[in-house]
């Protein structure tokens, strides 16, 4: 089993789960194949003994590489889209963050984790991406595994959104922005702004308003087949789009296509895990906490 690493910058108290991976890793493998950026973050705090080699791009991995193992959190897991692209490896989150959705391991299974990759214990789901189409932005990446969101560049101020699904006007919403959202990205912003939980195996996307200035605006869930149009007429209104972690900035009138990629990512779900055990667990469905 053929695995490289990526990961952000580890907190001081998670460098010892960086380095008992490397060193398991180290155990069955001639040498550490790692994200060149990665190394350089954790070059000083980590020990190496066995030699590096690295990696940049999605053809690099794909002549090294069965698994890209993700180290940290689900941000973590969506910066590694730019890289593995459309080459369909499969990756596996493991969460030395926060919340966690993505990822689908703890620090407390990085001790297993190898011997459970071999005896092929876990399951590989494919999530969709979104694409947008607007070459007038600068943007290295045009793929959000999560969401894709346009916004004011002005905290307080409205917009109005005119939204069109298969070229057929929905609505203009007046509100801060609208979120466009994958299922997978259902549980991250769009939750937050009271849209749907949706099941990753779903297919469909999200569509859902950013404090609505008319409270009969509401999320809606299209099919994934759909076309999405985003218009903003008015001149002159300093805007931004959110592409996952990515942000860049649009002068109106603007309009933007969305539509679901060509491809999907593959993430792996270790055995003992699920979408519907991780809404249990991370967001305490079914918790009865007593007051007083």
């Amino acid at each position: 089993m053929r695995v490289a690493l990526y990961g952000r910058t580890p907190k001081e108290e998670d460098i010892i789960y960086v380095q008992s991976l490397i060193s398991i890793i180290e155990q069955s493998h001639e040498y550490i194949f790692i994200h060149k950026d990665f190394y350089q973050k954790i070059v000083d705090k980590i020990v190496f003994k066995k030699p590096i080699k690295f990696f940049t791009s999605k053809e690099e991995l794909i002549k090294e590489v069965d698994i890209l193992l993700s180290l940290g959190g689900d941000g973590t897991l969506l910066d590694t889209l730019p890289i593995v692209g459309n080459s369909q490896i499969p990756i596996l989150g493991i969460n030395i963050g926060h919340l966690g959705f993505l990822t689908s391991v703890g620090r407390d299974g990085i001790s297993t984790l190898l011997e459970e990759l071999e005896a092929k214990k876990y399951e590989i789901e494919n999530h969709s991406i979104l694409n947008f189409d607007d070459l007038k932005l600068n943007i290295n990446n045009k793929y959000a595994l999560n969401d894709i969101c346009l916004r004011s560049a002005k905290a307080g101020d409205l917009l109005d959104i005119s939204i069109y699904i298969d070229e057929e006007f929905l609505a203009t919403y007046t509100a801060d922005g609208v979120i466009i959202t994958t299922p997978t990205g259902s549980t991250a912003y769009n939750m937050s702004a009271g849209g749907a939980i949706i099941s990753p195996k779903s297919s469909c996307i999200g569509i859902t308003p950013i404090c609505p200035h008319n409270l009969t605006f509401r999320p809606i869930i299209i099919p994934d087949s759909s076309n999405i149009r985003l218009e903003v007429k008015e001149s002159n209104e300093n805007l931004l789009l959110y592409v996952d972690s990515q942000c860049v900035s649009a002068l109106s009138p603007f309009s933007v296509e969305i539509k679901k990629a060509d491809f999907k990512l593959k993430l792996i779900r270790m055995n003992n895990q699920s979408f519907f055990s991780a809404i249990r667990k991370k967001l305490m469905w079914g918790t009865y906490i007593r007051r007083g």
